[in-house]
């Protein structure tokens, strides 16, 4: 798949990892960390179906104190419009509020496999969020930022009930979630007015720069990215976050696996480059050491923390 890369130069910058205001050691079992290791930045059925098959027991055995869940809340009139509320149980006044999008190549996936996420963001105080959005083929651009308005019309109308502070809200999304939260935080003509967020967080964002991600005849490669974003490659330019970088800046937290696919490590680069060359300055990143596409997100709110205290930082400093 790496003849499909348009290789670009790449400025002295390189990758840097940047951790939060701990230093971290992983928690991963060994055993689990051997097996994530030798999967390498492969991405198929069967290095998703065995990482789950890893964290399955960690999952079903993480700590779950101290937060209540409201589930399948409707916040528009399709059917997978719909989230879940994870809120700490005792709140003295309104706090964060996290909305978490699932990957899943943009045509499949489903909340429910993201309640390790939500759950660890009410444990720590932080009201989390876990939604669905529509899938392609049915839906296509700009779908996903619509739903993420969607989400936010409805905290603005419940975060008192909730004891969530509407002025605070942080869209984090991975994989194909990740490309959705880009479809709105660079994208002005995509966002609500007033809309209280604070930060975006990215893990294993897919698609910064869709004129890099296309075959020898010019469209998308992915399955799941041409049925969301289209076969007319003269529509990429304009649907590419990298095109868009120069609005809105909202606080960034980027985040990757040691061993995510390289077209997903292609495309982060790109947008760490995109944003130092905006800002003169490199924005909040993290390399996740020891973990692949699908582990990044699953090694949340077990004893592995290398990615849940910085998220934890760079909430509390936003």
């Amino acid at each position: 798949m790496q003849y499909f890369l348009k290789l670009f130069t790449i400025s002295a910058l390189g990758f840097f990892i940047i951790t939060g205001a701990k230093a971290q050691m992983s928690a991963n079992p060994p055993e689990i960390s051997d097996k994530i290791r030798s999967m390498g930045t492969k991405f198929n059925r069967d290095v998703i179906v065995n990482t789950r098959k890893l964290y399955g027991p960690l999952m079903k055995t993480m700590p779950k104190d101290g937060i209540d869940v409201d589930k399948d809340q409707s916040y528009g009139t399709h059917a997978r419009h719909k989230l879940d509320v994870f809120k700490p149980q005792k709140l003295s006044s309104p706090v964060p509020i996290v909305v978490y999008l699932h990957g899943g190549g943009f045509n499949r996936g489903d909340k429910k496999g993201s309640f390790n996420i939500g759950t660890f963001f009410a444990r720590n105080g932080i009201i989390g969020i876990t939604a669905n959005y529509r899938l392609a083929p049915k839906a296509n651009w700009p779908a996903g930022p619509e739903d993420i308005s969607g989400v936010i019309k409805w905290i603005k109308s419940n975060a008192a009930k909730i004891g969530g502070n509407p002025n605070k809200i942080f869209l984090m999304g991975h994989s194909a979630g990740a490309g959705h939260v880009a479809g709105y935080a660079f994208f002005e003509e995509n966002q609500l007015k007033d809309d209280g967020v604070s930060g975006v967080i990215f893990s294993s964002l897919p698609t910064f720069n869709l004129a890099t991600k296309v075959s020898p005849k010019g469209v998308l490669y992915h399955p799941g990215e041409k049925a969301y974003f289209g076969t007319n490659p003269k529509k990429y330019e304009r649907m590419s976050p990298s095109n868009h970088v120069a609005g809105r800046k909202i606080p960034l937290y980027i985040a990757y696996a040691e061993f995510d696919m390289p077209m997903v490590q292609n495309q982060n680069l790109q947008l760490i480059n995109a944003i130092y060359k905006r800002d003169k300055k490199l924005p909040t990143i993290k390399q996740v050491q020891g973990h692949n596409h699908i582990s990044i997100m699953m090694h949340i709110n077990t004893k592995d923390e290398l990615l849940g205290l910085d998220l934890l930082e760079f909430i509390k400093t936003n």
